[in-house]
């Protein structure tokens, strides 16, 4: 009931600043996710919530500002009516959330005093997580492309690892996590790419309010630091860009000077327009729908069938299957042209489109819900043997969750991370059950849990 309440009060807010029942729907879809990422975060590990919110900014919240704005001044216009758009966005985002909840979990709401009991009985292993996590990051680019994705994946475990330590001695450990931050941000500042970064700095947040149960006005100013680094990232990385490309050098001190140089722009009208506008995955969607509308030649599974391959099998028994980051559906799709150096996808809503139209998306959205649930489940499984890795979520599901994500890279991704962790699990069992096994009174001694007072459950 309390639920309810608080959507129908977001309902109502988006009513009266908006005006529109399509409207005032995804703005309260929206605010209602992000109160309970806000007011429920401190009872429950906010994973899901976050993932449904960020696909109700994208394909809800943001259309719904962008419509009320002039089309012809916009860099990405909306093609189609809005009545057209919201009444398959709104029924697509609800599968989508459906999918999500079709298996109780219990990830969500790991046992504190578990995950800190089996981190100390395995702290070797996970300091040798953060440590092999790191040199992987730094010597990934050296390996060769074929091996360069499962390097990728495997090199996250440090956030697995510096995670779990910091649930152990967070007094001792906060520089841990701010270091690893730190030299992600670096490497993102770097590459002019901050995606990966902000991800793990904003899953970092959620872990830290599950943990340490701040209060309310702590949760709103830390709301409000990752907002204004959301806003001062997307300032910086425009203007990176231009100069690194102008200077054909990419280093710190460029970083700094073009840091100075937008700093007083971060809460300019353009720039938070710019951001929302960018994160509107939306306007791919209803160009697609318009072009598929036009044409009519709509694909039933041969496209998902295409992703299939490209995730399942290797290219020695595909050679011709698609490559990562292809451009060539997106173009024949979409109604726009992009080169391979743009970093846009379908997503989900527009590959159903393609498929089978308005039910095509029901379906989709629902099936990917539905294989995001079932990987929780997986991690669930993993949990068993450590509770500490019910964290593999993150890594697993860190850019499947994105709402521009190409759905190739999407299965693809989960495809993979889960050979691989699952791999990883395996090896790993040997040394927690011998870590187990020792003596009893070494046991106790270990698992004693000393400074237990920011522990709640």
């Amino acid at each position: 009931m309390k639920k309810f309440s608080i959507f129908i009060v977001c309902f109502l807010l988006g009513y009266a600043i908006l005006g529109e029942l399509y409207y005032a729907a995804s703005v309260g879809i929206t605010l209602f996710f992000l109160f309970n990422i806000i007011d429920d975060s401190s009872r429950f590990f906010a994973f899901r919530e976050w993932a449904l919110f960020l696909y109700a900014i994208n394909y809800l919240f943001s259309p719904a500002i962008t419509y009320q704005l002039d089309q012809n001044l916009l860099t990405y216009p909306m093609k189609i009516a809005a009545a057209d758009y919201f009444s398959i966005a709104i029924p697509g985002f609800l599968c989508f959330y459906a999918g999500m909840h079709l298996l109780k979990t219990r990830i969500f709401s790991p046992s504190l005093v578990k995950i800190k009991r089996d981190a100390l009985r395995n702290e070797n292993v996970l300091i040798k997580f953060v440590f092999g996590g790191l040199i992987l990051r730094f010597i990934g680019p050296f390996f060769p492309t074929e091996l360069l994705f499962f390097i990728y994946l495997i090199s996250w475990m440090r956030f697995v690892g510096v995670f779990s330590l910091y649930t152990i001695n967070p007094q001792k450990y906060w520089v841990w996590v701010a270091g690893v931050l730190i030299i992600e941000l670096y490497f993102a500042a770097l590459e002019a790419m901050y995606h990966d970064a902000i991800m793990w700095i904003l899953f970092f947040a959620l872990y830290f309010v599950y943990t340490m149960k701040p209060t309310l006005s702590i949760r709103l100013i830390g709301l409000s630091a990752c907002m204004f680094l959301i806003l001062f990232i997307q300032g910086l990385k425009g203007a990176y860009r231009s100069k690194s490309y102008e200077l054909g050098r990419s280093d710190l001190g460029l970083i700094l000077e073009t840091s100075g140089e937008v700093s007083d722009d971060i809460s300019s009208e353009e720039n938070i327009l710019q951001s929302l506008n960018r994160g509107n995955q939306a306007w791919i969607f209803a160009s697609t729908k318009d072009r598929m509308d036009r044409i009519q030649d709509f694909q039933g599974l041969h496209v998902l069938g295409i992703y299939a391959e490209s995730a399942f099998l290797p290219r020695f028994l595909a050679p011709d299957k698609l490559m990562s980051g292809d451009k060539k559906i997106f173009n024949t799709f979409s109604g726009h042209r992009i080169n391979q150096n743009t970093s846009m996808g379908l997503g989900v809503f527009a590959d159903g489109y393609i498929a089978y139209g308005y039910w095509g998306v029901m379906f989709f959205t629902f099936g990917l819900g539905m294989l995001f649930n079932f990987t929780f489940r997986i991690v669930e499984s993993w949990a068993k043997l450590s509770e500490f890795y019910v964290l593999m979520v993150l890594p697993l599901l860190n850019y499947a969750i994105r709402p521009d994500c190409e759905l190739q890279t999407t299965i693809n991704h989960l495809v993979k991370g889960l050979l691989v962790f699952g791999i990883l699990v395996t090896l790993t069992k040997f040394n927690f059950v011998i870590n187990a096994g020792t003596s009893k009174s070494s046991q106790l001694k270990r698992a004693a849990l000393p400074n237990l007072n920011h522990i709640h459950n």
